[in-house]
């Protein structure tokens, strides 16, 4: 047979093809339209192909730029369709776009393979382009809601179930849209999850896997008992329902909780957490000394009624509402410290103290909560401090896309940031005292389509009715807004600052970070967040309420110290879990036990760490130990890892050093005191660590000091050592 007669026949049969593939393309595009909106762009977020490792990063990846998870249709439509001089589609021969051959990988594709041509991901792809590559179609039924099947699962290691995901649209349709969501284990190490929603369980612990789909994410959770079943000890009592809800995880989990701590460790403990100081001897031994069965309890209502715990908390919300003169100059910030001071000193309810803050007017000097919004200067940056200081809803991410995970968006963003445009400052002709004032016009717009925003409240799954209100009016925009934030009817706003308040003192928050809650972030006892917030609400959002119902708990009066069940558990507070103490409380603590104050910059001697009204005053203790900037709201700018700088400050450093060999410090003072080197060993540990030393410490402490030859340097010693020890840097 000639070569000329193959290649004559080869063309034949070439072209037959080809009019069998246009002719099997044809039939497809006569097939239902494929929306752009909920099936192309699903897959691109499902393969990966818009996450910001890929096409989603800022500039886009090999020239092809999509929206990060696919917020911007319209902007993913035209880079697919038109940028590039439309050399991605090919409507006549779609099998021949580069925008199927690349992830199917008949050309080189960095991104590896993503599917192959028998997928039915290829297809759906291919009958689009086939049918014209329609654009979106703003008729198109959106996705309102996304479900998950099973919401949660208990199963051992190595057991394996699928996920089932299931997205309700806003025609009233329900659709399996599994094998188009993107599937995330928020845990590798306790859970893996294939892209196929496939799950199995590695080892003991809780987690969750997170889902995505069109702009909304969820979570299934995923509970991996301990292997031994294990009961709580006889002497856990679950009569406190804080108790009683953190025992159901436990059993669930099969974890038994250590022992209680002792009275010594409680009450340093209790002393640092609620009125940031250390106990004096005095009162170690007069604590340890009471054998009365409420010890416990009357210790934290007193510890709560000291003026101490005012001056504390002061330097809490300094901290979080950024109170600096840097921004505020020195009058602004003194105003806006006394103020906090004097609403902690009268125990005013959170919701009040909240909604003066939003809502003040007039001069930064004469109404000190004004100062809130020089602290946050523009309507973007007091969008994004009030979301996530009030809510725990951090929307930066919106300000210019759809957030990776969670469902806020651009409208949202520039809804919420709508009620501080009309806010102004100015100075007054005679004190010149920076005076803020309502403009009677002023509009936040979408960066994209350049739409004016209407003032809206962040929507949580369920709405929180307002006042009516004339956003055109000359009125106050931020009056609804602070009606609504500080409403009964709104729980993120309880629950965001009850979990604040129990990651301060349990050393990790149910929600972890304390200020970022999502629905792709759960809680680790949702049942117990839920209830510490209706607590909270129901006793009229009293903070000293709050904090006492924690202290009282036999969980945050666990010991520190792990048991072999307990010692892999960092979440479920099967133990006290040890913290850092604050910068300015460790400096405080330091002078106290060295009996040497501290001398700030423009201060006063005496002057404490704490009272200390913002973070410019010079300090490389405090700034070497995490003191934070003030430059954000956010909970991680105060430092809380240990790190060697640290560890030096404390054994070389000329604080504690000084401190120690001080004339008039505590050494002197016990050397005039002349007392027997028993009663100065017990001063020094009753000052540093509270509690009697054991009776190991004892021997070694006693025989160091009758052989030493200066009386003075053995206790100069014996000083540094308890001043280094993790038991004195840290709450435990």
């Amino acid at each position: 047979m000639s070569r000329r007669y193959l290649r004559r026949a080869g063309a034949f049969l070439g072209g037959v093809a080809a009019l069998l593939t246009l002719s099997s393309f044809a039939a497809k595009a006569q097939e239902r339209p494929i929306s752009f909106l909920n099936q192309v762009e699903p897959i691109l977020t499902r393969r990966g192909c818009n996450q910001g490792a890929c096409h989603g990063s800022q500039f886009g990846k090999g020239g092809f730029k999509l929206s990060l998870a696919g917020y911007d249709p319209d902007l993913d439509y035209e880079s697919i369709v038109r940028y590039g001089r439309g050399r991605r589609l090919q409507r006549i021969q779609p099998q021949t776009s580069l925008f199927l051959k690349k992830p199917a990988l008949a050309v080189p594709h960095l991104g590896g393979r993503l599917f192959d041509t028998l997928s039915e991901d290829y297809q759906t792809l291919t009958q689009w382009i086939a049918q014209g590559a329609p654009k979106p179609n703003s008729k198109d039924p959106i996705v309102v809601r996304l479900m998950v099947a099973p919401e949660r699962r208990i199963l051992h290691p190595k057991e394996t179930f699928q996920l089932k995901v299931f997205a309700e649209y806003s025609d009233n349709t329900k659709q399996d849209v599994t094998r188009h969501t993107r599937v995330n284990s928020l845990n590798e190490t306790l859970a893996e999850a294939t892209p196929e929603g496939n799950v199995t369980a590695k080892q003991a612990g809780a987690t969750a896997v997170m889902l995505r789909y069109a702009g909304l994410a969820t979570v299934s959770h995923v509970v991996i008992p301990y292997v031994q079943p294990v009961s709580p000890p006889p002497n856990f009592s679950t009569q406190n329902p804080i108790d009683r809800l953190i025992a159901q995880r436990w059993r669930e989990l099969r974890l038994a909780p250590s022992p209680l701590c002792s009275d010594s460790e409680f009450l340093r403990r209790a002393s640092l957490d609620t009125i940031g100081a250390l106990p004096t001897p005095d009162e170690v031994r007069a604590f340890l000394a009471d054998k009365t069965p409420d010890k416990r309890a009357r210790l934290i209502d007193r510890l709560l009624d000291r003026p101490e715990y005012a001056t504390y908390w002061t330097l809490k919300w300094n901290d979080l509402l950024r109170n600096s003169r840097v921004t505020l100059q020195v009058k602004g910030m003194w105003s806006l410290s006394n103020w906090i001071h004097a609403n902690f000193a009268q125990n005013r309810p959170y919701n009040a103290f909240v909604y003066d803050l939003l809502t003040a007017r007039g001069g930064a000097y004469s109404n000190s909560p004004a100062n809130y919004f020089r602290a946050a200067a523009t309507p973007q940056e007091l969008t994004e401090t009030t979301a996530q200081l009030f809510l725990g809803v951090r929307l930066q991410c919106a300000k210019c896309h759809q957030h990776p995970f969670e469902k806020w968006s651009q409208r949202d963003y520039y809804q919420f940031s709508a009620y501080f445009a009309r806010i102004g400052f100015r100075e007054s002709a005679g004190a010149k005292e920076p005076t803020l004032y309502i403009l009677p016009q002023g509009e936040a717009r979408h960066p994209k389509t350049g739409e004016r925003m209407s003032p809206t409240p962040l929507a949580f799954g369920r709405s929180v009715k307002l006042a009516a209100f004339d956003p055109d009016a000359n009125g106050d925009r931020r009056v609804p807004l602070a009606d609504w934030l500080t409403s009964r009817e709104n729980a993120p706003f309880a629950r965001m600052v009850v979990n604040r308040y129990w990651g301060y003192l349990m050393g990790r928050g149910l929600v972890h970070p304390v200020d970022d809650m999502r629905v792709t972030n759960p809680p680790s006892n949702p049942e117990l967040l839920d209830y510490l917030a209706q607590d909270f609400v129901a006793h009229n959002y009293d903070l000293k309420h709050l904090i006492r119902a924690i202290c009282n708990s036999q969980v945050y009066q666990r010991s520190a110290t792990p048991t072999p069940d307990n010692r892999l558990d960092d979440v479920f507070y099967s133990r006290y879990l040890p913290k850092q103490i604050p910068a300015e409380v460790l400096l405080d603590s330091l002078c106290a036990a060295t009996g040497v104050p501290e001398k700030f910059v423009d201060f006063p001697l005496g002057t404490q760490a704490i009272q200390l009204p913002d973070a410019t005053t010079a300090s490389l203790f405090l700034d070497t130990f995490g003191r934070p900037p003030r430059s954000t709201v956010c909970e991680c700018e105060r430092s809380a890892e240990p790190n060697l700088n640290q560890a030096l400050q404390m054994i070389t450093g000329d604080v504690a050093n000084r401190k120690i060999s001080a004339i008039e410090g505590r050494v002197s003072q016990l050397i005039r005191s002349q007392k027997s080197d028993k009663e100065a060993i017990e001063e020094l540990y009753l000052v540093t660590l509270s509690r009697f030393p054991t009776a190991s410490e004892w021997r070694l402490t006693r025989a160091a000091f009758a052989h030493a030859k200066d009386r003075r340097q053995a206790m100069e010693d014996l000083l540094w050592v308890l001043l280094n020890r993790k038991e004195f840097i840290t709450i435990r």
